[in-house]
């Protein structure tokens, strides 16, 4: 069985039919069953909680999504996924989670540590499959600014100052996040992540149709299960 988990552009989204989704076509050319965790408008912190809870499978596939988005829980173990639309969401039915996500990303949001926070993420949960012997293959779902984040040190000391609000920090703190993420780089396993330095599911957009909410069409999909298929191969 291809277990796979990620965000709307991993469950389906604008497909009338969600098992024309990239994980389903994966698995028919893997001749096996597919169970697709992925939810619309899934986090990160979603998709490591799913991964970790998720039962054996032959092959896990991970489409980390946007580092803006985090997940919380209400006392009816009801499952929020937040991300920064919230703040606009004015319906009545919502309006607690719309005042939390407004505190969040007003207050609270940095941009510089939720990617960190995502490399950690990848790196844990590939260290958690290695250790479960699981066969996985990871890959980015959208934009995370990797190439801003992850660079040489005079481009980094420029481009962190664009995209953040560290731009008070001087040269030894700015060196010490640049280490720290080259750190996390190094112990990211690349053999088993689909051009991480290069592609995102949503460059597919520019290529292929997309539906109502820019999301891909069949045709995108079998694109990418194809791109997929060949990179397992």
């Amino acid at each position: 069985m291809l277990w796979s988990t990620g965000c709307s552009h991993t469950y389906g989204n604008d497909l009338e039919d969600k098992t024309l989704a990239w994980p389903y076509i994966l698995a028919e050319m893997l001749s096996t069953e597919c169970h697709n965790n992925a939810s619309s408008g899934g986090s990160n912190e979603r998709i490591v909680y799913e991964t970790v809870k998720a039962f054996p499978a032959d092959l896990y596939v991970i489409a980390w999504t946007y580092t803006t988005r985090f997940t919380r829980y209400d006392q009816n173990n009801y499952q929020i996924n937040f991300n920064p639309g919230l703040v606009h969401d004015l319906y009545s039915n919502k309006y607690e989670f719309t005042q939390y996500a407004k505190l969040h990303y007003t207050f609270w949001y940095n941009q510089l540590y939720s990617f960190k926070l995502w490399l950690q993420q990848i790196i844990l949960v590939q260290k958690y499959l290695k250790n479960k012997n699981q066969k996985y293959l990871m890959l980015t779902a959208a934009n995370n600014q990797y190439k801003t984040f992850v660079t040489e040190w005079i481009d980094f000391n420029h481009s962190i100052k664009d995209h953040t609000c560290f731009d008070q920090m001087d040269d030894i703190q700015l060196q010490s996040e640049h280490a720290e993420i080259q750190r996390y780089i190094d112990d990211i396993d690349t053999n088993c992540y689909y051009k991480i330095d290069k592609f995102c599911i949503t460059d597919l957009n520019d290529e292929y149709p997309t539906g109502e909410t820019h999301h891909l069409l069949e045709e995108g999909h079998r694109e990418l299960a194809n791109r997929l298929y060949y990179c397992l191969n």
